[in-house]
């Protein structure tokens, strides 16, 4: 991860006029166990290059997520351009035993024509693929599972001290106006709460904002509660997976600057990708006194998004502060 994000980047789609489209898509999502010889990273690269194109000559939107040794993609589109994709991909040499887990007609979550994940995990290949054929077993039963919930069960499954299912505590979103102190904080509160700190790289199919970092901590709370915190580096505020996943979010945090016109920069994008997919989280402004003022307040509030300001005993706060005056906060999530 680069701290050195440019903040250029519109969080606009290139194919569309920057709104969620709203009729219904074919669904399906499959895993497959992965036979690549050598960097997960570099063989994403080379499906990115390959497959946005022809994605986007199609009308196609796909996520791949590369863990523990096995694929899983999720795509989107008009069913017969799905269908032809499936039997391509049923040929491709690069994994083996594709299992369908998952066939739906509804509202679309991706808006990009390729996206993909990659994430460190210590799990086996075999203990994912147990819970591949969990939820095959779910989808041979009839279950209905929305797509975005199975791709959060598979590659973000909660820790086993946090309570199930995954969407029963809040998920916040972690952003720095300057710099990377958003990811700085989350490995802080893991060696903090002794807890794994788990590292995922998003790829995109935008030239300028190819690869990018989102980390995330599970923080277990007294009576079966939690909290999940996913650290985003700000150029991911133009990535489809970011978009996709957003509507999840209950908060969105903004770890302010000493300079009002970054806070400003970065709440604009936000609020701007927060109307794309019509979702409106909490905005969450923690900063020293002062910089959690009432022109940033206006800014998002007069768009109709809710606004909270948390701002630090210290006039220049370090993480321990931050954590002091954003813990409080986050409580009225529950």
């Amino acid at each position: 991860m680069s701290s050195a994000d440019s903040d250029r980047i519109s969080t606009f789609w290139p194919d569309g006029s920057g709104e969620v489209p709203l009729q219904p898509v074919s669904r399906l999502i499959y895993a497959s166990m992965s036979l690549v010889q050598g960097s997960h990273l570099d063989e994403m690269q080379r499906i990115r290059e390959h497959a946005e194109a022809r994605n986007q000559q199609h009308g196609l939107r796909v996520a791949l997520l590369s863990m523990s040794g096995w694929f899983v993609e999720w795509i989107e589109g008009a069913d017969e351009a799905v269908q032809a994709l499936i039997q391509r991909v049923v040929r491709d040499p690069r994994h083996h035993g594709l299992k369908v887990i998952h066939r739906s007609v509804g509202r679309p979550r991706l808006f990009m024509p390729w996206s993909g994940a990659i994430v460190q995990s210590p799990e086996r290949t075999d203990a994912f693929g147990l819970r591949v054929f969990e939820l095959l077993e779910r989808h041979e039963r009839g279950e209905s599972l929305e797509p975005a919930s199975i791709w959060l069960t598979l590659c973000s499954p909660p820790m086993a001290d946090m309570p199930a299912p995954l969407g029963s505590y809040p998920r916040v979103m972690l952003l720095s106006a300057r710099g990377s102190r958003a990811f700085e904080l989350l490995t802080w509160l893991a060696a903090k709460h002794r807890q794994p700190l788990v590292r995922r790289r998003f790829t995109g199919s935008m030239a300028d904002v190819r690869d990018v970092e989102s980390d995330y901590l599970d923080i277990p709370g007294p009576g079966g509660s939690g909290l999940r915190l996913i650290a985003n580096a700000r150029k991911a505020l133009a990535m489809g997976m970011t978009h996709a996943f957003l509507p999840d979010y209950g908060a969105v945090v903004l770890l302010l600057d000493a300079d009002p016109a970054l806070n400003h920069h970065l709440a604009d994008r936000v609020v701007e990708a927060c109307r794309q997919v019509h979702h409106c989280p909490l905005i969450l402004c923690v900063g020293a006194p002062g910089v959690t003022d009432d022109a940033l307040r206006e800014r998002v509030e007069r768009q109709g998004l809710a606004w909270l300001g948390a701002p630090t005993a210290s006039d220049d706060p370090g993480l321990t502060d931050l954590w002091a005056a954003l813990a409080p906060a986050l409580q009225r999530l529950g």
